[in-house]
């Protein structure tokens, strides 16, 4: 059995807590992203054909990660909450019961992306590389319920503080795709379906080293199947989080299906790998926001749990500073060094003549991170405060901003669109920090007439 020590941790001083959970994350999201990072890479040698079709289907997996991811986040505010109250008891249920929920979630969500899928590739006009498209995405669909049970074990486990264990979690995701990558691409000649295997592979490695920790009692809290029955109310109060969170995703990613719509009728089905691969280096740029956000969200819901605002703000405040002091940094030094980060996408013939598009794109969205960390950290501190549905309103409206940016910015060039995407995100990342604020001195202002009264 573990012992309470990271629950300790997240139970005492904000700044502390958050210090001490933020390594293993910021691991565990870099490895993440270096994987991707990785896989885009091993298609990439596999052609411009193979690199549009990634890129092109990139938004349908994020939706699958999506879930698992919003299903987790809305378990881990409910559970932290719980355990800042001090009832154990219903932590272990709500884990009980998300656990078994996300499998019966998986099942649906596997039967209507096999419905959308080929419809969803004509839709965008990537018909071209329709067949590497389906090959690329059809492991991960039917085998979705992974992909989407690392997402709920992570939130699972980051709600009791053990950070570290979330990072031995998606490090493992990690390390068994980017083994597998080459071998089933290249070795046993599998092309893009390879790379999606490697993927649910990885995604079943993980699961099953979660279920492991659960079934040997190495955690704080537990998972049993004995007596279980399902509890509407548990799985409600996490989908009370939960639901926004995902529709916040979907919206993100379905937005982004129709983006490329416009970038192909920019610049073909080519537009869409200039517009695509530069953005790895923004995920990458953004990790430390990531998992700032991460750890917030439990340690400030258990304060929030206890009825202490004052420690909350504390964590809210020390998340968006923090956040900044890296990012900007971090935007600098990719803006300066995109001549040499585009290299090993562009090691195949087709793709060197990208080169030059590869590095002005980048130059452009050096300067998107820290805005768009600050809509990660903002959204994270909404969903703490149980105000999810503005996190999904706010993205909608700066995904419906950037549609229309697109909508002029596609008669001209892929220079033109980027552009516009950089002041959308300035707006939406402006936006989101502000709402947030507000949404803080609205929350503090509710918990002094309460003490009062």
């Amino acid at each position: 059995m573990s012992d309470g020590s990271s629950i300790d941790l997240m139970l005492g001083d904000p700044k502390k807590a958050l210090r001490g959970m933020l390594f293993p994350l910021i691991v565990s999201y870099m490895v993440v992203q270096i994987n991707l990072l990785a896989d885009t890479i091993w298609c990439s040698g596999l052609g411009s054909d193979a690199s549009s079709a990634v890129s092109a289907m990139s938004p349908l997996y994020w939706i699958i990660s999506d879930i698992g991811t919003g299903l987790g986040v809305g378990a881990s505010v409910s559970i932290a909450r719980s355990i800042g109250a001090g009832d154990r008891e219903r932590a272990n249920e709500l884990c009980r019961q998300m656990a078994i929920f996300s499998i019966f979630a998986s099942a649906v969500v596997t039967v209507i992306l096999l419905m959308i899928l080929r419809p969803g590739i004509h839709l965008i006009g990537a018909d071209d590389v329709g067949q590497g498209c389906v090959d690329y995405m059809m492991p991960m669909i039917l085998c979705s319920v992974f992909i989407i049970m690392d997402g709920v074990f992570a939130g699972l486990i980051r709600a009791e503080g053990a950070a570290k264990r979330v990072m031995i979690l998606l490090m493992s995701v990690s390390v068994i795709n980017m083994i597998l990558d080459p071998i089933l691409i290249y070795v046993f000649d599998m092309g893009l379906m390879g790379a999606g295997l490697a993927t649910v592979l990885g995604s079943l490695g993980s699961a099953l080293l979660a279920i492991s920790w659960y079934a040997r009692r190495q955690l704080n809290l537990t998972i049993s199947l004995s007596g279980y029955r399902p509890r509407l109310p548990y799985i409600g109060d996490m989908l009370y989080v939960g639901i926004p969170r995902i529709s916040e995703s979907m919206i993100v990613n379905v937005m982004s299906f129709i983006q490329r719509i416009f970038v192909i009728m920019c610049a073909g089905t080519v537009g869409v790998t200039i517009f695509n691969i530069p953005w790895r280096y923004v995920a990458i740029g953004i990790v430390p926001a990531l998992a700032i956000s991460a750890a917030m969200v439990p340690i400030c819901s258990a304060a929030l749990g206890r009825n202490d605002m004052g420690k909350a703000k504390i964590g809210f405040r020390y998340a968006v500073s923090l956040s900044l002091k890296v990012l900007i940094p971090i935007s600098l030094a990719i803006f300066i060094l995109a001549d040499l980060l585009v290299i090993p996408f562009t090691l195949s013939p087709s793709m060197m003549e990208l080169r030059p598009q590869f590095v002005e794109t980048l130059r452009i969205y050096a300067f998107i991170i820290p805005f768009f960390g600050m809509i990660e950290v903002g959204s994270a501190i909404l969903q703490s405060l149980r105000m999810a549905q503005f996190a999904m309103l706010l993205s909608f409206l700066r995904n419906l901003l950037i549609c229309i940016f697109f909508l002029f910015a596609y008669h001209y060039t892929m220079t033109v669109v980027s552009l516009s995407l950089l002041v959308a995100e300035i707006i939406g990342g402006l936006g989101m920090i502000g709402i947030a604020y507000f949404a803080i001195r609205r929350r503090e202002k509710t918990y002094l007439i309460s003490a009062r009264s």
